[in-house]
């Protein structure tokens, strides 16, 4: 499920400040979910799910950002 920040995130540009903030908040509650166990994978032969993710990511640069961002704070 999309949180409804996230959904507004596709009308802001790229660099607005509301974009980290939601990065933040979205790895926040992914942490709090799942803690210090390993984070779910995708098996390497799910394109669907990148198929989807690179259709979302190239129909708006704040979507791009939100997304390089959130995997940025997840795997540092």
């Amino acid at each position: 499920m999309v949180p409804a920040t996230a959904c507004h995130a596709h009308d802001l540009d790229a660099d607005h400040p509301r974009i980290d903030d939601l990065a933040r908040r979205i790895t926040g509650a992914t942490r709090e979910r799942f803690g210090q166990d390993p984070l779910p994978e995708l098996d390497d032969a799910a394109e669907i799910p990148a198929l989807i993710q690179g259709t979302v990511n190239a129909s708006q640069p704040a979507w791009q950002r939100l997304d390089t961002l959130i995997r940025a704070q997840l795997h540092p």
